[in-house]
């Protein structure tokens, strides 16, 4: 097999995987948002806030 079709081979196969993960991530967008993502930001920030509150609580010993 030549090489200019091996090359070619392989950059349309690159290509084509572009193509398609470009599609299904647009695709996955497009899905609405859950409604429990607002309260997965709150517990992370309250948790955030926690571990903050307890590092320097540790520091005033």
């Amino acid at each position: 097999m030549p090489l200019w079709v091996f090359l070619a081979l392989v950059i349309g196969g690159i290509l084509l995987f572009g193509m398609i993960y470009d599609l299904y991530t647009r695709r996955s967008k497009k899905r609405p948002p859950s409604h429990h993502m607002k309260y997965d930001q709150v517990y992370a920030e309250q948790m955030l806030q926690d571990t903050r509150d307890r590092v320097n609580d540790v520091k005033n010993w």
